[in-house]
């Protein structure tokens, strides 16, 4: 009769279970520990979890399925008020300059009601000449976060009017009678009720939100989602351009 106290070998050894197959005789003393795990065990292992067979070959498993990411639905066009925290103001260029470095920039000093000018930076030589530049009464982005172009400090962007081809750009014209620093309201929303948001804050740029909003209507005036933008003189516009961009 087998025993397994005669058997040579450690309990659960290859040899001893060879010799308990062959006489019939399997009992819980000789099973190895592995064996008498399910024949798919899983086991916390690097971090992860593992399959193991009934041989302890281990089997990597399937990696989860990835569902495919639908697409963000596009953010429609914030209200008045949140227009409002953009700060649009009218200015003069009562300075300008090419800048040393770039050939399609300006360099602009612009008056919108405070102390000193402000420095503003724009791509516009391929458009306007400097003598066309000097003087004119424009429309700004006052509360865009202090950049470096070129090595030069902007604070600021002169709004335009572009076509699709970006190869005809107007600078947007206030009313006559405006005058110089005063705040751009919508037609049905006065913004000088609301203060503007302040632009150095990290990610508090209120522009960006708005300006996929912005562009001329078919009368050439600047219009934020169809309102036309005014001041106390009337509305603001392109010289030609209609149904084009505004930034």
């Amino acid at each position: 009769k087998f025993s397994a106290r005669g058997t040579v070998g450690s309990r659960g050894s290859p040899m001893l279970l060879m010799a308990a197959s062959r006489r019939g005789v399997m009992s819980r003393r000789v099973l190895s520990p592995m064996l008498m795990r399910t024949p798919r065990t899983l086991s916390r292992q690097r971090g992860g979890w593992a399959a193991f067979s009934s041989e302890g070959d281990a089997a990597a498993a399937p990696p989860a399925e990835k569902k495919p990411e639908e697409p963000a639905e596009p953010a429609g066009p914030p209200p008045a008020e949140e227009f409002a925290k953009t700060e649009l103001r009218v200015g003069q260029i009562v300075e300008v300059w090419p800048h040393p470095e770039a050939d399609k920039l300006w360099c602009e000093k612009i008056d919108i009601g405070e102390e000193e000018p402000r420095q503003i930076l724009s791509g516009l030589r391929e458009f306007y000449s400097e003598e066309e530049m000097k003087d004119k009464k424009v429309v700004i982005v006052a509360n865009l976060k202090r950049s470096k172009l070129r090595g030069m400090d902007s604070s600021g962007m002169v709004l335009c009017a572009s076509n699709e081809a970006h190869d005809k750009v107007e600078l947007l014209s206030p009313p006559e009678g405006t005058e110089i620093g005063e705040r751009v309201s919508l037609e049905n929303f006065d913004c000088s009720e609301v203060a503007p948001a302040n632009a150095k804050k990290k990610g508090n740029s209120a522009w960006r939100a708005v300006a996929p909003f912005m562009k001329t209507n078919s009368d050439g005036v600047a219009t934020y989602d169809g309102t036309p933008l005014v001041t106390k003189a009337g509305p603001i516009k392109a010289p030609s351009l209609k149904d084009c961009h505004v930034g």
